[in-house]
């Protein structure tokens, strides 16, 4: 198991105090909040230990869900990340030798951007289902969706931009 360095730790509760202290309260056009805690996920090393993920998946989401007062619905999102993140990497990067050790380490940036996408796109997919969980609400999922990942995607391009390539 990959030991879990007090800088991770330090992002960690970071990431969760800042969703649920900032991001929870930021409501862009009156109903939308990003979701920023999926940096995350992608700070998390691609070669790193999944099982050691899938577990940090579930604390990451419940920490939300608990500090949020929500159903459940970041647990299952983030578990479900944690889960499909080896098959994001190799859709995103392909199945080749030169998959990168992180997200930093690669120069692709076409790679990248799929990457943060789908990641985000299923992630709030599957959230916002759980939060609605009706097909009489397609369209609002599908609407929420959209406007959520394209401010989640702004708000984590913009931190990852401060984030100098390694």
């Amino acid at each position: 198991m990959n030991s879990f360095s007090p800088i991770s730790i330090i992002s960690f509760i970071t990431l969760v105090l800042g969703q649920v202290l900032l991001f929870n309260h930021l409501h862009i056009f009156g109903s939308i909040n990003p979701i920023i805690y999926l940096l995350f996920f992608v700070f998390y090393r691609f070669e790193s230990n999944q099982t050691f993920l899938i577990l940090l998946s579930f604390l990451i989401g419940f920490s939300v869900d608990i500090l949020s007062q929500s159903g459940g619905a970041h647990t299952i999102a983030s578990l479900t990340i944690g889960f499909l993140r080896p098959l994001i990497i190799k859709y995103a990067f392909g199945v080749t030798v030169e998959t990168p050790q992180s997200y930093f380490s690669d120069s692709r940036t076409l790679n990248k951007l799929v990457f943060l996408i789908l990641l985000i796109a299923i992630h709030h997919l599957i959230y916002f289902s759980l939060v609605y969980f009706s097909f009489d609400s397609i369209l609002l999922i599908i609407k929420n969706m959209f406007l959520t990942l394209l401010f989640s995607l702004i708000l984590i391009g913009i931190t990852l931009s401060f984030y100098p390539n390694k």
